[in-house]
């Protein structure tokens, strides 16, 4: 079956599989469950009014997560590594009686037990190497969270939502692209895969934006500078295993990272994970 078919699928609860994490479906901003009384609205209760996600590159968010070069303005964050975000509701937000969570979605057909439907819930405290928000900072009608991503979590860019419980069902905000998060691999975080306990190495294979590769045959083997940022521009058209690269065109060598750890055992876990 070629990259542009359309698979084939049946059964009530079967689902096709994705051939991108381009591909999306939105989630509903409205889930009732059960019947609401006449003259009761919805948007009386708590919801969403804006969200922060400190994304410019002089912010937090990117210099910790070292993705400052990239010459992108969405967040770019790093798996198994703390971030912030804010969020403004219509009213003060009162944890005794208000109940939300962050959620991150991937593909087509989002699902939690393969990882591309992630529900991020508010807790007293993080831990280490699982999702989870947490409420560092209390203001009025806004929270600043504190969101721990998982070491393992998929590679790719996510779609966000926040959604916020009242007794007749979920209210969920809408689709908004400038909420789109980038999670790439963390070579920082010794539970990654990808984990380099050497600075120079991490500077090298990483962070630097020129770099060698190697051309010829197994007699004629030459070496010529690159810059590896020079084929990351957006394109129309490539196989999914390089949805991720295709998407990000920066000034880093954060393409070396697919060059340097065995590109064959990386995609074919980034299919297994993000593309059943």
């Amino acid at each position: 079956m070629s990259e542009t078919s359309e698979p084939a699928f049946g059964g009530r609860r079967a689902l096709p599989r994705n051939a991108s994490n381009a591909a999306e479906d939105d989630l509903p901003t409205v889930e009732l469950q059960g019947l609401v009384p006449r003259g009761v609205s919805l948007q009386d209760y708590l919801h969403v009014t804006n969200v922060h996600l400190f994304k410019e590159r002089w912010d937090t968010n990117k210099m910790d997560h070292h993705t400052d070069k990239y010459e992108n303005n969405k967040l770019i964050v790093r798996r198994g590594q703390s971030f912030f975000i804010q969020i403004d509701f219509n009213r003060p937000y009162d944890p005794r009686r208000d109940l939300f969570r962050v959620e991150y979605v991937i593909g087509r057909y989002p699902q939690e037990n393969k990882g591309t439907y992630i529900p991020v819930p508010v807790v007293p405290e993080l831990q280490r190497g699982k999702w989870g928000a947490k409420v560092v900072v209390r203001e009025d009608r806004s929270v600043r969270l504190s969101i721990q991503s998982s070491p393992e979590c998929i590679v790719g860019k996510f779609r966000m939502y926040v959604a916020v419980w009242t007794p007749y069902g979920i209210l969920r905000t809408s689709r908004n692209p400038e909420t789109d998060t980038y999670i790439l691999f963390n070579p920082w975080c010794e539970e990654d895969a990808v984990y380099l306990d050497d600075d120079k190495e991490r500077e090298e294979y990483v962070l630097n934006d020129i770099g060698v590769i190697f051309y010829g045959d197994f007699n004629d083997i030459k070496t010529r500078s690159w810059s590896y940022g020079q084929d990351l521009r957006l394109q129309d058209r490539q196989p999914r295993s390089r949805d991720l690269e295709r998407q990000l065109h920066n000034s880093s060598a954060e393409s070396s990272i697919f060059r340097y750890y065995k590109v064959t055992e990386i995609r074919d876990s980034m299919d297994n994970m993000a593309f059943q």
